[in-house]
């Protein structure tokens, strides 16, 4: 798996996470688990931009 491929990774997996918890009633965990899909992929953004 490449790098961005593990960033994107780790972005979905916090989706489908989140998609479970608010499945199973817990509304502050699953928006809470949500947000960190957007700082995963700016995490891996910076990280390979500062690779090249």
């Amino acid at each position: 798996m490449s790098g961005k491929g593990i960033y994107v990774g780790g972005t979905l997996l916090s989706i489908l996470l989140s998609l479970l918890l608010y499945a199973q009633g817990k509304r502050e965990s699953a928006i809470f688990v949500g947000l960190w899909a957007p700082t995963i992929l700016n995490l891996g953004q910076s990280l390979i931009d500062q690779e090249d």
